[in-house]
């Protein structure tokens, strides 16, 4: 996959959080959007199909654990990023996540795991 083509979409809560990862990102050639709630997650992938969405478990307006099983059926196609302080692993890949990561994580991890998407 080329990815200058590819579009990520980060749903986190925590603006340092999504800048982190927009500068990363954007910085390795990606396409970056993120937003701060749930339901404008929701929004945006009415219209958008990313290849990559990274989605923060807690958020204010919602669980984002909760509403894995709905966006996995409406995007099939995009790999699913579940991060999290709270111990969620196991239920956010049961519910659909494709990879997990903790916070605090490292830059490293995110191209590793964006990296082996695209690759």
């Amino acid at each position: 996959m080329d990815k200058l083509r590819q579009k990520i979409l980060i749903v986190d809560d925590e603006q340092d959080i999504c800048r982190l990862l927009e500068f990363v990102l954007v910085k390795n050639g990606y396409e970056v959007r993120y937003v701060h709630t749930l339901s404008d997650g929701l929004t945006t992938l009415t219209s958008d199909s990313p290849t990559i969405i990274f989605l923060d478990i807690n958020l204010p307006d919602g669980s984002g654990l909760d509403a894995l099983p709905a966006i996995k059926s409406s995007h099939p196609q995009s790999t699913i990023i579940s991060i999290s302080a709270l111990d969620a692993k196991e239920k956010a890949l049961a519910n659909g996540a494709s990879y997990f990561i903790g916070k605090p994580f490292t830059i490293n991890e995110i191209n590793s795991i964006v990296n082996s998407i695209v690759h």
